[in-house]
Formats: C-alpha cells, structure tokens, sequence
C-alpha cells in the first residue's frame, strides 16, 4: 500500500517502511495518514479504504483517517 501512494516523500515512506519492518502497524498507519494530510496528497478511493480497513483491524480511532478522507479524488 505504501508504495502505492504517489508523491510520498522518501524519508516518510522510508520510515514507514521500517515502522513495518519492525512490526509497529500502528505507527505506521498514524505516520501515513499524518503524511498524506501534512502533504496534501491525493489518494485513490482503493487506497482509502485499505487505510481505513487496516485502522478498522487495529482497532484505531476513526478520526485518524476521516481526516484524509478529503484527499480522495
């Protein structure tokens, strides 16, 4: 999914690759959603929704990526 997202900037999607790498799924969702807000950057409804599955699954606040949810286009 990570690489998925265009306009990632490399050290963000480096750490959340190593967030990942050691197994801190929840870091690594909050960095992404973080980013992509930060950032402005525009996701696909695809990308979307397995950010929000993947919050769903960890049992994360849904405020962490309704906040997103505007960068759908």
């Amino acid at each position: 999914m990570v690489r998925n997202i265009t306009n990632l900037p490399l050290k963000d999607e480096k750490d959340i690759l190593e967030f990942i790498e050691h197994e801190e799924w929840g870091l690594a969702l909050e960095t992404i959603c973080s980013v992509i807000e930060q950032e402005d950057i525009t996701i696909d409804k695809d990308i979307f929704s397995k950010i929000e599955e993947a919050g769903i699954y960890m049992e994360m606040d849904k405020s962490l990526w309704e906040g997103i949810s505007k960068q759908i286009r």
